[in-house]
C-alpha cells in the first residue's frame, strides 16, 4: 500500500509542476493537494494485487494483433460472401474474473476482438455478449482470451 501511495503522489504531484509551472509560490499548495488527492484516490480506488508476468504480458500483446486480424478477417468473408448470412446473436459469458476492475479491463481488451461487443451484464451475473455469428464458437474462445489475460496479470494465483 506504501509503495501504490507513494507512486500515485509522485504522479500527482508530477501532474501539479505541469499545470501549475515550477515556481516556488504554488510548490506547498501543490504537495498538500497531491498529498490529499493521494489519501482520497486510495479510498475511492484500492491498490489492486496484480503480479504481471512480464512475458505472458508481452506474449498477449503480441496474440492480440494476430487474433484480431483472424476474427476480423472472419467477419470480412462473412459479411462479404454472398452464401453466408450473418447469425447475429446475444450469448452470456460467464467470466472467471469476479466483478471490478480486473473484470472490466478484461471486457475492454474483448471488445477490441472484431465479431464481438461485451453488451452489459446479465440478470444471472454474466456478461451478455453481442456476437456476430452466433454459429461460431464465442463462448470457447472468450474462455481462452480471459485465460490468457488472467495468466498474464498474474490473477490466476
Amino acid at each position: 500500500m506504501a509503495a501504490a501511495a507513494a507512486i500515485r503522489f509522485a504522479l500527482l504531484g508530477m501532474l501539479w509542476l505541469v499545470l501549475a509551472g515550477g515556481g516556488a509560490d504554488g510548490l506547498v499548495l501543490g504537495i498538500a493537494a497531491a498529498a490529499l488527492a493521494t489519501a482520497v484516490s486510495l479510498v475511492l480506488m484500492p491498490p489492486a494485487r496484480l503480479r504481471p508476468r512480464p512475458l505472458a504480458c508481452a506474449a498477449l500483446l503480441l496474440h492480440l494483433p494476430w487474433a484480431a486480424l483472424k476474427a476480423g478477417t472472419q467477419v470480412a468473408r462473412l459479411a462479404l460472401d454472398p452464401r453466408r448470412r450473418p447469425a447475429p446473436c446475444h450469448v452470456v459469458f460467464r467470466p472467471r474474473l469476479p466483478p471490478g476492475r480486473a473484470r472490466d479491463a478484461f471486457l475492454a481488451y474483448a471488445s477490441l476482438l472484431p465479431g464481438t461487443l461485451p453488451a452489459g451484464p446479465d440478470a444471472s451475473g454474466g456478461i451478455v455478449i453481442h456476437a456476430l455469428d452466433g454459429s461460431a464458437d464465442v463462448l470457447d474462445s472468450l474462455a481462452e482470451e480471459e485465460a490468457r489475460f488472467v495468466h498474464a496479470f498474474g490473477l490466476d494465483d
